[in-house]
């Protein structure tokens, strides 16, 4: 259990932060992902990062656009090259994010490199994928 302020931890929570959780009821093991977007209420983006690019996304040209490639040599946490998958914005209130740190079920692990966060974002503001309010209210 860590005992790090609320404050403190807000504060680490931002766009290009890398975190690993094993919070999601539907996936059964630990997972990386980029926070991409905050709000005073939210917490965006999050971007899964994955060790290959689903295969089900092959014939999706949009979606497979938005496979983000990052280098083992750039992320020492990284086993091999990596993909962030940066196809849907998922959000979750910033109280909740702060809960799973301070119970040690999400960590912070890296951040992301400023010009693969601004290819990343970029990226996410030509895509298709996303709305307009999406596009304002966490890619600008």
């Amino acid at each position: 259990m860590m005992d790090l302020p609320k404050a403190i931890i807000d504060e680490s929570i931002k766009r290009g932060t890398i975190l690993h959780s094993t919070m999601f009821k539907n996936i059964d093991h630990g997972k990386f992902f980029v926070v991409i977007g905050v709000n005073k209420e939210y917490v965006a983006g999050f971007f899964f990062i994955n060790s290959n690019i689903n295969r089900f996304m092959m014939d999706k040209q949009e979606q497979l656009s938005m496979q983000y490639i990052i280098k083992k040599a750039d992320y020492g946490f990284l086993k091999y090259d990596s993909f962030i998958s940066a196809t849907s914005l998922q959000t979750i209130p910033i109280n909740e994010l702060t809960n799973t740190i301070q119970k040690g079920i999400t960590t912070y692990v890296d951040k992301l490199h400023e010009e693969h966060l601004n290819e990343l974002l970029e990226a996410a503001r030509q895509s298709k994928l996303f709305s307009k309010k999406e596009k304002h209210d966490f890619f600008l």
